[in-house]
């Protein structure tokens, strides 16, 4: 373990966003800490993903947004020299449809749950007026609340930190809870036990195999996207999704009470354009299985065209596939699990792991060091049974 401090030694299984937060404020409390990752820094949806940091609209989630945008003004502000920091202004998310029924809708479910957004209606003529790249006769939904960003830059720079701190994070190698009896004793790595006074458990959609090795336990799964980033001559200056993304807004039901028909989401993508640095990336899919990502660039491009014409003819980088760690109930697990002493779990995030997960790093590391951690007790990993 890391020879950082004279505090506890922690092992942080997972080298995304999450796993690389919470091992910075481990550190930051004292902990001598040591990150464990399978393959590389921001392997997996951490480094890529679409690239926003958007206000996610469940009230229970609301707290750790605002949160982590603070944390990523003050990583920014204490070392400019790591090359990452959230755009000054909120580039304004366009919530976008073919017609006005869901995005009213949409619109009268935020006001009523998050009613301190501004939400702003728009109809074709004054949406394309505000944002020409948008075709003709789309309706949209403005809310002024999503920072575009690189990807992987958000997870570089707790990376960064981390180091900075004392943690050694170790790359290329596999590890998994060590227990002796019911207590977690280490990490068990290339068939050996290196010892840890606690374990927390931060590996996407992999932790609960981790949690519980004898597959009773599994309250989180892979929810695969695929993105193809591209190059358009005129980028939309606003983050767009299709209104009906119901997997990552929960609103399923607005489609249909709008009286607009869902396509299969196994077969249709829905839009997604995020612009970051001159690349845009568009999506996306929320598919049950692991996808070929090149199988899916037409049917995506094809798509997002509908709404920005100019997609269709964009130069594309590349098609790249993640898998978003989404839980039962689409809220994350933050806390002890209960059935093994000094093992914890920061987990679950979906399609917010950049938007919530410093703020849930902060949690794990708190509770670890025996402080007041304040986890609401919907992101208990106990409210999923034990079988």
């Amino acid at each position: 373990m890391s020879a950082a401090s004279s505090g506890p030694a922690v092992a942080v299984i997972g080298g995304g966003i999450v796993g690389l937060a919470t091992a910075a404020y481990l550190a930051e409390g004292g902990a001598r800490v040591t990150v464990f990752e399978r393959e590389a820094i921001a392997a997996g949806a951490s480094g890529r993903n679409s690239g926003v940091v958007q206000h996610p609209f469940d009230p229970a989630l609301v707290p750790l947004y605002h949160e982590t945008v603070a944390a990523y003004r003050r990583l920014a502000e204490a070392a400019p020299d790591l090359g990452f920091a959230l755009p000054a202004v909120s580039a304004g998310l366009l919530l976008v449809a073919h017609g006005p029924g869901v995005v009213t809708a949409l619109g009268a479910h935020l006001r009523a749950s998050v009613p301190e957004l501004d939400v702003e209606v728009l109809d074709p003529t004054t949406l394309r007026a505000l944002e020409p790249s948008v075709a003709e006769g789309v309706h949209a939904l403005r809310v002024p609340i999503a920072y575009p960003v690189v990807p992987a830059a958000p997870t570089y720079a707790w990376a960064n930190r981390a180091e900075r701190l004392g943690v050694a994070i170790r790359l290329g190698r596999s590890a998994s809870p060590a227990f002796i009896g019911d207590r977690v004793a280490g990490v068990a790595v290339d068939g050996r036990r290196e010892p840890a006074d606690a374990v927390v458990v931060a590996a996407g959609p992999w932790s609960a195999a981790l949690c519980d090795p004898t597959g009773r336990w599994r309250p989180i799964r892979p929810l695969w996207g695929v993105v193809v980033e591209t190059l358009l001559a005129d980028p939309p200056g606003h983050v767009i999704e299709e209104a009906a993304m119901d997997v990552a807004l929960g609103t399923g039901e607005l489609a249909i009470q709008a009286g607009e028909g869902r396509d299969d989401p196994t077969e249709t993508p829905e839009t997604s354009l995020v612009t970051a640095a001159g690349a845009t990336a568009v999506g996306s899919t929320f598919l049950e299985a692991e996808p070929d990502p090149p199988a899916w660039t037409e049917r995506i491009l094809a798509r997002a065209a509908t709404f920005v014409p100019g997609v269709a003819d964009a130069p594309i980088r590349e098609t790249r596939a993640c898998a978003r760690p989404l839980s039962a109930d689409g809220r994350p697990l933050v806390g002890r699990i209960p059935w093994a002493d000094g093992l914890y779990l920061c987990s679950g995030h979906g399609p917010w792991g950049i938007t919530t997960g410093p703020a849930s790093g902060r949690q794990i590391a708190d509770l670890v060091l025996g402080r007041d951690a304040a986890i609401p007790a919907v992101f208990d990993p106990a409210r999923f049974r034990h079988a």
